[in-house]
């Protein structure tokens, strides 16, 4: 018997229904890494969560003919459906109880440990996220940058006072000219590269500097 897992108690737009449908199956073929999951984002790791559970509720089976060696063959399919629960601070929540952040959080942890890819691409962690959400974030990013390469896009000072000038590409779009991407190192002066070096060494960060300065204008 097969086992066809309905996706109606998964809510939300295609994201989170894939996230969702991804996680579950984490779950059941990969009981070692959804724990290990577990405790990246539980009491233990970031506490975004305090426990992930699935209720697997059968209901009745399909009678379905397929097509075996040139002859049909009726075969059972099995169904059920599946309701995911989250439990934080003693209380059970569905997905659609979630807030924006904490999805977002979730479902980029979880691909960031999924796969064998050597490219992760993070469009701005920074929506929907506070800032002592948003530290643990990029904590994790850099731990897993030393086994893959991650690009982020950011429009955050914040994000940029947690990464040194040398990672940090500016991408602009001037009219009539497409999307321009310039190294930092290279967008700058030698000498008002060296200023910002000396800055950073004795008196702020580099999100503090793009935020008064011109930085942003390079």
């Amino acid at each position: 018997m097969e086992n066809d897992v309905l996706r109606r108690g998964f809510v939300g737009g295609n994201e989170h229904r894939r996230f969702m449908f991804e996680l579950y199956n984490k779950y059941k073929n990969d009981p070692a890494g959804f724990l290990a999951f577990k405790s990246i984002v539980g009491r233990g790791g970031i506490g975004l969560v305090d426990d992930i559970s699935f209720d697997a509720i059968p209901i009745s089976a399909n009678e379905v003919e397929v097509k075996i060696g040139g002859k049909l063959t009726k075969k059972k399919v099995k169904r059920e459906v599946v309701i995911p629960h989250f439990t934080f601070s003693r209380k059970s929540l569905s997905p659609s109880q979630l807030s924006e952040g904490t999805y977002k959080t979730l479902a980029l942890l979880l691909y960031l440990g999924m796969g064998n890819s050597r490219l992760v691409l993070v469009e701005e962690p920074e929506v929907c996220t506070h800032h002592g959400l948003l530290a643990s974030i990029v904590e994790m990013l850099k731990s897993y940058s030393r086994k893959k390469q991650i690009v982020i896009s950011t429009h955050s000072d914040f994000i940029l006072d947690k990464v040194k000038p040398d990672t940090v590409y500016i991408v602009k779009n001037p009219r009539g000219k497409g999307t321009v991407v310039k190294h930092l190192p290279e967008a700058m002066s030698r000498k008002d590269y060296e200023a910002l070096k000396a800055y950073l060494k004795t008196t702020g960060n580099l999100g503090e500097y793009w935020r008064d300065s011109e930085l942003g204008n390079v």
